[in-house]
Parts: structure tokens; C-alpha cells; sequence
């Protein structure tokens, strides 16, 4: 079978499976690489793909630039496409078994106080200043990402029905798994979005699904988010930070872990399947707080 008709039919049965669009993203941002690199070598044919083959494209990404996790990406998406060839019985083997993956150098970009104090009052002074409908809606955003610890895509799905002021709570959707968790919101929180959703009311004078939006009431796009934390990035010049929306939940996370919230309890509140990804936050963060410990040990100021 050609490469490009295997590719194409693989996306045909992702689809079949309803799987999200993130998850087709992903699957093109590597495939389609994949089979640019095997048409160079001359490589058509799906069958004739080897276990050299593929190493060679992965050092061909090491060599490009990419780092060991994308680069372990890129392996996890080409396996997946080859497990899959595989089961329906087109190849008669994986040639990605057996490769291993590099070692990551894992480090956690995650915002200082200062520098969250100093993007909140960035926001402010936009707001002060143009008075416009994105200084308040970026504000709410980031408030939102760094009181709930809430994923990207978790964030841009949000409708409004989703908040209950009631109870204090806020109905997440989960894109891969489809299903819907309860994070707990602040009182600070719920009046900040109360008086921006107030706002978006007055703004549209029209029903509202999205809680976040552009000025045409769309919901913003995974893209346009990026786009405000670049704009944010620039303002801020923070050299050692990266400034993102997951750095917001690298944050709430490790204030977490800081002011002592139990690991189980960050898990829920991460909505981490597996108790081990929530674990590598105490690994960094734990000496941060065993320091903290040290300082503000209830036994300091004792006679003993």
C-alpha cells in the first residue's frame, strides 16, 4: 500500500472513531512530516518501512532542532500509526517496536509570585487604560487559569452554563475522554467572572455560550490564546520563564503543594488520570517546600 494512501486511511478510521480535533492535529503534525522524509528517501510502498527507516527519522528530527520530547512525540504518533497498520493486517509487523525513546531532560517552567503579580497588574493598567473588551476578558483568562489549574483546552471549551455561582463550582469538559469534572471556584474568582460575564451582556446584547470569546462572540481558538500570552510575554520580559497557559497551571500546582494541599487531592483537582504525573510536581517543587519548612517551623521560635 503507498505511504500517503496508508496515512490517509488511517485519519479516515480516526475520524470513524470521532476522536477530537486536537487529537487530529497531532496525528498530521507528525504523519505528514513522516511521509515527506520517506518520499526523499524513495520510500512508497508502507510495506518497505524498516526499523532503520525509522531511526533515521527520528534523528532526522533531533537534527532539525527538536528536543528529546518532541522528539519522543513524534515516535508516540508513529507507533500509534504502525500499531494500527498492523492490526488491520497491512504490514506484518511494527518496525517501531524495540526503539526506544530518548530521555527527557523534564524541567517545570512555572511562574514566580512577583512575576503573576506583575501580568495581573499588566492587565489592570490595559484595562485602566484602553478600557477595551480584550484587556478584561485576557484579565479574567489568566485569573481563571491560575485559580483552577485548568488545561488549555479545558479553558477555551468553557460555557457559562458550565459556572455555578451557586455552589461554587465550575463543570469541565475533558476533550480526549469526553467527560465532565466539577472544579471548585474562589469567591474571588466567581466575582471577577460575574462582573465580566455582566460585561459580555452588555457587550452583545445577545445569548451567550462561550465564556471565552472574541469581539464577534466566537470562542477563542487554542491559536488566539497563544497570541495573548506572546503579546503578555513581550510586555513582561521575564528571561527565565516561559509564558504560556500551561505555566498557569504549573503554578497553581506548585502553590498547591506550597501552602500543603495533599498529592491525592492535587491529582483531583489537576484531573490527572495517573497519581504519577501529578507526582513529578512534588519532585520539583518538593525541596521549595521542605526550605519553607526550615523557615517557618512552628519549633523555631520555641524554648527547648
Amino acid at each position: 500500500m503507498l505511504v500517503r494512501f496508508a496515512i490517509d486511511e488511517l485519519y479516515t478510521e480516526k475520524k470513524f472513531e470521532n476522536v477530537t480535533e486536537n487529537t487530529m492535529v497531532s496525528y498530521k503534525a507528525v504523519l505528514e512530516p513522516f511521509h515527506a522524509f520517506l518520499e526523499e528517501k524513495g520510500i512508497e510502498n508502507i510495506e518497505y518501512v524498516t526499523k532503520r527507516h525509522i531511526k533515521e527519522y527520528l534523528l532526522h528530527r533531533q537534527e532539525k532542532g527538536n528536543n528529546a520530547t518532541t522528539v519522543n512525540n513524534h515516535h508516540k504518533y508513529v507507533n500509534a500509526f504502525f500499531r494500527w497498520l498492523t492490526e488491520e493486517k497491512i504490514v506484518h509487523e511494527n518496525p517501531v517496536t524495540g526503539i526506544k525513546k530518548q530521555k527527557e531532560d523534564i524541567q517545570i517552567h512555572v511562574f514566580t509570585d512577583e512575576e503573576v503579580q506583575q501580568i495581573i497588574s499588566y492587565f489592570r493598567r490595559m484595562n485602566r487604560r484602553e478600557k477595551t473588551f480584550y484587556s478584561i476578558r485576557d484579565y479574567n483568562l489568566f485569573l481563571t487559569l491560575i485559580s483552577t489549574g485548568l488545561r488549555l483546552s479545558e479553558a477555551i471549551n468553557l460555557r457559562w452554563t458550565d459556572v455555578n455561582y451557586d455552589n461554587g463550582s465550575l463543570v469541565v469538559s475533558k476533550p480526549k475522554s469526553r467527560k465532565q469534572e466539577t472544579v471548585p471556584l474562589t469567591e474571588r474568582l466567581m466575582k471577577e467572572l460575574s462582573l465580566y460575564q455582566k460585561h459580555c451582556e452588555k457587550k452583545f446584547h445577545t445569548s451567550m455560550d462561550y465564556i471565552f470569546v472574541t469581539s464577534r462572540n466566537k470562542p477563542l481558538t487554542r491559536n488566539a490564546v497563544k497570541c495573548i500570552f506572546k503579546r503578555v510575554a513581550s510586555a513582561m520580559n521575564f528571561p527565565n520563564t516561559r509564558v504560556s497557559a500551561h505555566t498557569c497551571r504549573h503554578y497553581y500546582a506548585k502553590k498547591f503543594i506550597e501552602n500543603g494541599g495533599d498529592i491525592s487531592q492535587l491529582q483531583k483537582m489537576l484531573r490527572h488520570t495517573n497519581i504519577a504525573t501529578t507526582q513529578k510536581y512534588l519532585h520539583f517543587f518538593g525541596n521549595e517546600v521542605a526550605e519553607a519548612n526550615e523557615k517557618y517551623n512552628a519549633l523555631n521560635n520555641l524554648d527547648i
